[in-house]
């Protein structure tokens, strides 16, 4: 596979230069070097260009950006972006973009890997995502969206608009099921009040599915596939759980946003709801979820510009139990072809991003995918078995703005959760009670851009405290130059 992709980029590197006269070829070169990359804000929500361990890192980014104004003619846009590393556990040189992207009015068609936009100024923990943060390396895959909310025709686009995406993505890290498939497919909408106020609402499902176990490959017929798009449970051929459940490992969100903004302020409140199977999409595991408020001042970021408060609570997950033992009454009652003729179904335990068979989880190249909170089980072998750390209560904190001093500008990101492991394997603590491990995380970044210097210089000092994560001080150093060819 490797081989394949330095063929693609070598070919793209040279449309590239084809059609740097039509399309100005954007540049960003950026290296550095830090001490204790494993303290949590050096490496999170770096989309795993800085892992933990890592101590020198360099990276180089070449695209074209889409040129057209005119949104009714076809534009097109080129990318490749290639990482290397120097770590304490490994050294690394990959790619994490390498895509080609074309774009016609308000649709999309996405191929290769590719990053999503960063929101609320990279100041939420998740980039305000529960399953899907820039925690983690990206995906190869394709992708068939929208670009922007499209407005229902006549008078009714004034007030109601919507969005979709329809993706394929696989995972080709070393997982305990190899080359698992990703569906993925989103849909929202959006009720626009008034210019100045708009409600969004919307639901997003993802799917592990197919791959290569010890066993074999795992066979899915197109009927199986519809099944598993559908969300529908397998047929005869499917595993045992895929029969009883749904067709592969599905989690998803319901995600509700209100916005409010006028000539020098917006403000975004945002709301996911996760779930995991049926008792999740009936609410049974209700608060679970992440409740976020964002603040941005529009024309001015002296001393202060944006900030983020979000909270997440994953603590519920719909009660202790999947399941408890039928009394001989309801087991009387019960269905011949019950899958489960001695027990009561509760649909709690949900377990987020863990999997019987999918037994990596939601994780992609060792970090969690969606919230960086949750924390990855690591096996000597190097594959993640999921996590063991999946309860959580997390207060997360973002600001930024920039100093009058040479117009240095400051992130600051600090969270304080409370973690309290699985509901199978709590956390203990020296006289064997249950209890939970507290962990406070502070990060700050704080640069100087390239009008000040001949780079754009940041700073990036990084400090963890407590139970669950080694207490630890960390520093990085970064340049960055950018450009146009």
């Amino acid at each position: 596979m490797a081989h394949i992709y330095l063929l693609i980029s070598f070919c793209l590197l040279a449309h590239l230069t084809i059609v740097a006269q039509k399309h100005p070829i954007n540049y960003q070169a950026e290296t550095g070097i830090g001490v204790a990359a494993k303290t949590f804000w050096l490496h999170t929500n770096t989309r795993n260009k800085i892992a933990p361990g890592t101590y020198m890192w360099g990276n180089i980014y070449l695209h074209t950006d889409f040129t057209k104004q005119n949104t009714r003619t076809f534009d097109y846009s080129l990318g490749l972006e290639g990482t290397g590393s120097l770590g304490q556990y490994h050294n690394r040189i990959f790619f994490n973009q390498l895509f080609g992207k074309i774009k016609w009015q308000n649709l999309t068609l996405n191929v290769g890997l590719f990053d999503r936009p960063t929101l609320y100024d990279g100041l939420s923990a998740s980039n305000g995502d529960m399953l899907y943060s820039n925690n983690s390396r990206n995906m190869a895959g394709i992708s068939f969206a929208s670009w922007n909310y499209i407005k229902f025709p006549w008078i009714l686009g004034r007030f109601i608009s919507f969005k979709f995406r329809y993706a394929e993505h696989i995972m080709l890290d070393n997982r305990y099921v190899k080359k698992t498939h990703v569906h993925n497919k989103l849909l929202a909408g959006k009720l626009t009040i008034i210019p100045q106020l708009s409600i969004e609402g919307g639901v997003e499902d993802y799917g592990q599915w197919g791959g290569k176990t010890r066993n074999g490959k795992i066979h899915y017929s197109i009927k199986d596939y519809i099944k598993m798009v559908c969300i529908k449970s397998g047929g005869r051929n499917a595993s045992l759980s895929d029969q009883i459940n749904k067709l592969g490992n599905h989690i998803g969100k319901y995600l509700v946003r209100v916005n409010y903004q006028n000539k020098h302020i917006r403000i975004s409140f945002y709301y996911n709801h996760i779930f995991e199977d049926g008792s999740g999409r009936r609410f049974q595991n209700k608060p679970d979820g992440l409740y976020g408020l964002y603040f941005t001042r529009k024309n001015n970021d002296k001393w202060f510009k944006s900030c983020v408060y979000e909270f997440y609570y994953t603590k519920d997950q719909s009660g202790p139990h999947h399941d408890r033992p039928a009394t001989e009454e309801e087991m009387a009652k019960k269905d011949p072809t019950d899958p489960f003729p001695d027990k009561i179904v509760l649909g709690g335990n949900d377990n987020y991003l863990n999997h019987g068979e999918y037994h990596s989880g939601w994780s992609l190249y060792g970090q969690i995918i969606g919230v960086p909170f949750f924390t990855p089980t690591l096996t000597n072998n190097g594959i993640i078995q999921g996590t063991y750390n999946n309860r959580i209560i997390a207060h997360h904190f973002g600001m930024n703005g920039t100093f009058p001093i040479w117009d240095i500008q400051y992130k600051l990101r600090c969270s304080y959760s409370l973690n309290y492991g699985r509901y199978s394997t709590p956390f203990f603590d020296k006289i064997g009670k249950v209890t939970s491990k507290p962990q406070f995380s502070l990060g700050l970044q704080l640069t100087v851009p390239e009008k000040r210097l001949p780079f754009t210089t940041s700073l990036n000092i990084a400090f963890d405290k407590g139970d669950l994560l080694p207490n630890q001080f960390g520093i990085m150093l970064n340049i960055m130059k950018t450009g146009i060819f």
